[in-house]
């Protein structure tokens, strides 16, 4: 195999070295490389989707590296943001309608990608709000546990936005409502967290 070949680079890239993307001076060099050495070809662009797309469900740790790769990818070429927002959304929907046999960390790992594509905004704040809505639809079981994922992973970024804040306050109140009506005292005590540390964060910051 001709390992000078740009098919092969790109394979290394995307199978392996992005793998080791721990910090944002990695991140910053391989999206740059991408950009230069193969964003060009759609084909390539396609297969960059696929695999941010597919990050392990054990690696949480690079959700923000691959949301900082997407944004930086994303400023040079509008097909990669897109398509990958609109898989993890179609992902997260279709996790949450058939939530009884869906494995409770994929959803966790969906929601917090959601998140960290939210705050490097290349997700619109409309679609983790929708998320967030959907949860609160059936306030139980693992749509607690993902909204509270959802809230911390996003929730001072959109609390802090000035065309997000009211909704997200609205919603915010909802759960607070649901929380004294059916919620168990564990999930009740992350929901009040969640909601005392978003105001006050955001009110220090106004």
């Amino acid at each position: 195999m001709d390992k000078e070949a740009p098919h092969y680079k790109l394979k290394v890239l995307l199978d392996e070295e992005m793998c080791e993307c721990n910090r944002r001076e990695v991140t910053d060099e391989l999206a740059e490389r991408f950009c230069v050495n193969h964003g060009s070809s759609k084909s390539s662009r396609k297969r960059l989707v696929s695999t941010l797309f597919s990050v392990p469900q054990t690696r949480l740790d690079l959700l923000p590296q691959y949301a900082r790769f997407a944004a930086i990818v994303d400023r040079v070429y509008d097909d990669v943001a897109a398509p990958l927002v609109a898989n993890l959304e179609a992902q997260f929907h279709g996790q949450a309608k058939w939530r009884k046999t869906q494995n409770i960390d994929g959803r966790l790992k969906t929601s917090r990608f959601i998140g960290e594509l939210t705050k490097f905004r290349v997700a619109p704040p409309i679609v983790p709000l929708h998320c967030l809505k959907r949860c609160l639809e059936d306030f139980s079981g693992s749509n607690i546990d993902v909204a509270c994922c959802l809230l911390e992973t996003c929730g001072r970024f959109l609390y802090r936005t000035a065309h997000t804040q009211d909704l997200l306050s609205k919603l915010l109140d909802t759960m607070m409502r649901l929380r004294k009506a059916k919620v168990s005292s564990q999930s009740k005590y992350l929901l009040h967290v969640n909601d005392v540390s978003i105001r006050s964060l955001a009110k220090q910051r106004m």
